[in-house]
């Protein structure tokens, strides 16, 4: 998505919501060219500070309906037994981040048309709102608002209707083909390379308009050709990946008897015992026998460096475990979600009742890397 870091603005239905630095460039250009460009042309006679208002309160309109659409996929996708970790709005709009893929074609086709769906739906109230508001001959201001806000959510409904990959047209094609061949791998192939070639006709569009008729507000469609065919062509690979990694458990590739930290240890002694030099970045909390908590160096580095002699482990360790936990027959492309480095970035194996193993994402990308020489 984007390398820029993220920043949490709090949770809706308890799903996190999160704007990438990214987000601020368009935000600012959309606003700028709302109130310098298109209201001006629209409403004329009207003030500066009327076209500022109107821009910057049409662009978080317009952003409050992308996050809306991206709701629908992820209510949808949470109805049918999928974690959402988080949603982020970014420079080219949203993305709900889920912490597995649907497994089974109708859960995907009804997910993905949910957010066009949604876009569809919104722009067709606010028509009639609009509609309603003209005829009781109420403020220009608001109508002509009203009025872009149909036209901006029918454009991302119908544009995300596209069937290519990654677009929720393209899933929808996934789903599709997926019920009809039984083949997830093949299903992605075939929507992957629909979506390079919309994004390449995107880049067409953009280059002739330019070429043909000085039309440089093409240029953005040039960048959202190249956008999604670069995703198109990543997702592929992601799902060969996934595919590699359906039929191996995590027993495979654990660090078996792993590295128990102490609850009472310091954060002190932790750091020279666990932290420098040791395997991993995060461990177990131990107390009384039973594993109470997970440590990582977030957690030290949380606390200011002159007390870590006197903080213990168990004083900031994570305790809610509950979804961390895996068993060993649980295959490693299911728990590949909750090894993102924006989560807790690594699960626990538990057999029996006892802590079997840890796996972390070093563990999955050397199982990559051996299945890769395999394969070659």
């Amino acid at each position: 998505m984007s390398g820029l870091p993220s920043i949490r603005i709090g949770k809706v239905f308890g799903i996190p919501v999160e704007i990438n630095a990214s987000w601020l460039f368009i935000f600012l250009l959309v606003a700028v060219t709302l109130t310098t460009g298109y209201f001006p042309q629209q409403l004329e006679g009207r003030s500066v500070l009327t076209y500022a208002v109107m821009g910057i309160v049409t662009t978080f309109a317009f952003f409050a309906s992308v996050l809306l659409h991206e709701f629908a996929h992820s209510l949808v996708a949470r109805a049918g037994g999928i974690r959402i970790a988080k949603i982020t709005l970014f420079i080219f709009g949203g993305v709900s981040q889920m912490e597995e893929e649907p497994h089974r074609p109708g859960l995907e086709f009804v997910m993905a048309s949910a957010g066009p769906g949604a876009s569809l739906v919104l722009a067709a109230l606010l028509f009639l709102a609009g509609e309603a508001l003209y005829a009781l001959h109420f403020t220009p201001v608001v109508i002509v608002v009203i009025d872009y806000l149909v036209v901006i959510n029918l454009s991302v409904g119908i544009f995300n209707l596209l069937p290519g990959f990654p677009l929720d047209g393209g899933r929808i094609l996934r789903a599709i083909l997926w019920a009809i061949t039984g083949d997830l791998l093949k299903a992605t192939r075939w929507a992957s390379r629909m979506g390079q070639l919309i994004g390449m006709c995107l880049v067409a569009v953009a280059v002739l308009g330019v070429l043909l008729f000085q039309s440089f507000d093409l240029i953005w469609f040039a960048v959202m050709g190249w956008f999604i065919s670069g995703l198109a062509t990543t997702a592929y690979q992601q799902q060969v990946v996934k595919s590699r990694l359906a039929d191996v458990p995590v027993s495979r590739i654990m660090s078996a008897s792993p590295m128990l930290v102490p609850a009472e240890l310091t954060l002190e002694d932790m750091a020279h015992s666990y932290f420098l030099g040791g395997r991993h970045t995060r461990y177990p909390v131990i107390a009384d026998g039973t594993v109470v908590g997970l440590v990582d160096i977030g957690a030290a580095q949380s606390v200011p460096r002159e007390r870590w002699p006197h903080t213990t482990v168990g004083e900031v360790a994570r305790r809610d475990l509950s979804e961390l936990f895996v068993t060993p027959e649980t295959t490693v492309d299911r728990v590949l979600p909750r090894l993102d480095p924006s989560q807790v970035g690594v699960v626990l194996v538990v057999e029996a009742g006892r802590l079997a193993g840890i796996v972390t994402r070093a563990d999955v990308i050397r199982l990559i890397q051996e299945t890769s020489g395999d394969a070659a």
